[in-house]
């Protein structure tokens, strides 16, 4: 027994220790094009789809509001979001999920502090919406779809909490309607959320899979979590340095692109760790360049990392390849 510990603790090591030896590689512009998109304000990270479609949480005001805009790899298609009136300005946003084949999803929360989750129909409209079974005292952090509809709901017990829950992580399976699947209590034990440092960006993110399951990011590893909420596998990583928070996951044909960030001045220092997700053994670290900006938009496994800027007031595609 003490054999096959000692192996798998040998597995675990090898697979992180190319990490901590890896300088980041410049990411270079192979490609860029122009699209017929006005240059706009945004709050987040974009998603994409798998048409490489893009999606952003607008700036139209304050952060809370939910506003979102799809456009085109082309630029030639766009949608724009929005909730019922009678939600706009009664709720804050905190998370939307954007699944392969464009299905859309936003969390709110409302004056209550319930947690709500919209879905959306392809011209943007709400086509159902429904509060969810939480315990009292969770805030919401993050939430990715199925396909089916079921949501996993990530969040983090508010202070007001019992003590020994404060501070951790909660997460949940919910149907559509907004009933409680299956909680996961596990990921509760194995999770705590660190909020001691505030000049630091909140860890974690999720994203659905091409295969089916969601990737959950958190502080040390991804869950990969199947659509009955059975825990398939933990990835742990090695971040670049203690400093730097894990803030995206990104998924394509079986490899991971985790982002991580931390504050400088004058801009935020952004790292990209390339996983193979069957394994998490590190396929490379990269960073972008003065070339491609750091607004990191898709991931793909042939084609590398989608970037956009913005000039001559308009919105700029870049690619830049792993290689």
């Amino acid at each position: 027994m003490r054999s096959v510990f000692l192996l798998l603790l040998m597995g675990s090591l090898a697979a992180q220790e190319p990490l901590q030896q890896l300088s980041p590689r410049p990411l270079k512009s192979s490609h860029a094009v122009e699209l017929p998109v006005p240059s706009f304000g945004a709050y987040g990270p974009a998603q994409c789809d798998g048409n490489l479609a893009i999606y952003y949480h607008l700036a139209t005001g304050l952060p809370t509001h939910t506003d979102l805009l799809r456009f085109s790899q082309s630029g030639s298609e766009s949608t724009l979001y929005r909730l019922p009136e009678e939600f706009a300005k009664s709720t804050d946003f905190v998370d939307f999920s954007v699944t392969p084949v464009g299905d859309v999803n936003a969390l709110v929360e409302d004056q209550n502090d319930h947690a709500i989750i919209f879905a959306f129909d392809s011209e943007g409209k709400a086509s159902s919406h429904a509060q969810l079974e939480l315990p009292e005292h969770v805030a919401g952090r993050h939430i990715a779809a199925y396909p089916s509809g079921t949501i996993l709901y990530s969040g983090v017990y508010t202070n007001d909490a019992a003590a020994e829950l404060a501070g951790k992580a909660y997460a949940g399976l919910f149907q559509p309607s907004g009933k409680l699947l299956k909680r996961l209590d596990r990921l509760r034990d194995k999770t705590k959320v660190d909020e001691q440092e505030s000049s630091r960006f909140p860890e974690g993110g999720a994203t659905l899979g091409r295969d089916g399951n969601v990737y959950l990011l958190t502080a040390e590893r991804v869950l990969v979590i199947s659509p009955d909420g059975a825990i398939q596998k933990e990835i742990t990583f090695t971040k670049p340095s203690p400093q730097f928070s894990a803030v995206r996951v990104q998924y394509s044909d079986g490899w991971l692109a985790i982002t991580f960030a931390k504050p400088e001045r004058p801009a935020v220092v952004t790292r990209y760790l390339v996983l193979n997700a069957s394994d998490g053994a590190p396929v490379g670290l990269y960073e972008p360049t003065e070339d491609t900006g750091n607004d990191n938009v898709c991931f793909s496994r042939h084609d590398g990392f989608l970037f956009t800027t913005f000039e001559h007031g308009r919105v700029k595609l870049i690619t830049a390849p792993l290689r």
